[in-house]
């Protein structure tokens, strides 16, 4: 927002453009406007749903929707595809919660007909509640979260990769603070490590390929000798790379299909059909046990399909836009909600034009604040605000009441000889 407003007197040449204040505005305007817009009630609504946890006690329950008939094909999903379809800051959450949650969006879209979540344990027991009285629903478990656990199961035990993680880290200490700093390896997550495991392995044949290229050059200026020093070690793991890499090569393949083609009642067979060749070839036994395992959960999931039926089956779009929200509150997003987390509401569905229009035109700024202070409260950082503004104030008598009361407290405390000295100032 702050770049925004610095760039449109350069791009059209305006002598006035609007302030920050008003890019947020805005944009929790059209945020607003999408979340309370109604929506068509029918029975091919699909779910994503997922919490985000702050720093304390309070998560963000999100869910956007999109009918089946609306599923892309040939692509991934986008943040335009989709509409959000609830979002509820609470300080506590159970199944029970998330059960009465679901069945309040549903009254907005009608009964869904899938959910997909990441199977966390209060979404989980509450989308089986609602299944109960909801049996028609089907429940699908996100695919990367799932390529995730199966990945964890295989490296945890692994030594060579628990030492080359240790590896890396000792690598980015050793750079940070000098002229090679750019071949640091990427900072490895503390939650969710096994989902992004390729930008490690990714670094790990870079800095490899690195390495030999060193190794080959006869003459190197001094921070080259200083940092071929430092990488030697990765020698020791390319067989290991190399295998790692497959893996990579592997997941990312079905994740490539799985995006363009949705969940099907034939996505085993139809994978196997276009990409059964390369399986085949894959040199590594955890490679090929991984495939082996995804595709397994893939022919479980697809299960749920009817013939010729298309669901979805990923998480992931919410988790970018719950990527997006910490970026856009930045410090904020460090200690607790703030009216922001509506942007999420601007961030899909298909904002045209006249759409933006009749938003700015309909929400007003008392609106925002009452949806604010109904779901929110008073922020930290309202709070810090308020204590910081403070100022020191002295008692005054606002009636004589309020005198008479102080005159009784004097002569309880010195005696009726105060009244003397009192009565000569008065």
């Amino acid at each position: 927002m702050n770049s925004a407003s610095k760039i449109l007197p350069l791009m059209y040449n305006l002598k006035r453009t609007p302030s920050i204040n008003s890019g947020k505005s805005w944009m929790l305007k059209l945020g607003y406007y999408n979340l309370t817009k109604t929506q068509e009630i029918a029975n091919d609504w699909i779910y994503i749903i997922d919490h985000s946890i702050q720093i304390g006690k309070e998560k963000l329950l999100l869910i956007i929707g999109i009918r089946a008939k609306d599923l892309p094909r040939d692509r991934a999903l986008k943040y335009e595809d989709t509409e959000i379809i609830d979002l509820q800051p609470v300080e506590k959450s159970t199944g029970e919660i998330v059960y009465e949650q679901i069945k309040e969006a549903s009254k907005k879209t009608g009964t869904p007909k899938t959910i997909v979540s990441d199977m966390g344990s209060d979404i989980k027991l509450g989308v089986k509640k609602f299944q109960e009285e909801f049996p028609e629903t089907k429940s699908v478990y996100d695919l990367k979260h799932k390529i995730a656990l199966i990945i964890k199961k295989i490296l945890e035990s692994n030594d060579e990769w628990s030492e080359f993680k240790r590896f890396a880290n000792s690598i980015v200490r050793k750079l940070q603070n000098t002229a090679m700093a750019g071949y640091r390896p990427p900072k490895q997550k503390e939650k969710a490590r096994y989902m992004n495991i390729e930008d490690l392995v990714r670094w790990g044949n870079q800095i490899l390929i690195k390495y030999e290229n060193l190794q080959k050059t006869q003459l190197k200026t001094e921070d080259e000798i200083k940092l071929e020093v430092i990488i030697s070690d990765i020698a020791k793991f390319e067989k290991s790379i190399e295998a790692w890499s497959e893996m990579v090569t592997v997941f990312q393949l079905i994740e490539q299909f799985m995006n363009i083609h949705n969940l099907q009642n034939n996505s085993y067979e139809k994978f196997h059909e276009l990409h059964g060749e390369k399986l085949r070839k894959l040199k590594t036994d955890n490679a090929r046990g991984l495939a082996t395992q995804i595709m397994s959960f893939i022919k479980e999931q697809q299960e749920v399909c009817n013939e010729g039926e298309r669901l979805l089956h990923s998480s992931e779009l919410i988790e970018s836009l719950f990527g997006k929200l910490k970026f856009l509150e930045k410090e904020q997003s460090k200690s607790s909600f703030t009216n922001l987390i509506l942007s999420v509401g601007a961030m899909v569905s298909k904002n045209r034009p006249t759409i933006i229009k009749e938003a700015l035109e309909k929400v007003t700024n008392k609106m925002i604040y009452k949806w604010s202070k109904e779901k929110i409260g008073t922020t930290i950082q309202a709070q810090r605000k308020e204590l910081y503004s403070l100022k020191k104030t002295e008692q005054k008598w606002d009636s004589k009441e309020d005198l008479k009361s102080a005159l009784l407290f004097l002569i309880s405390r010195c005696g009726t000889h105060i009244l003397k000295p009192i009565s000569s100032i008065i």
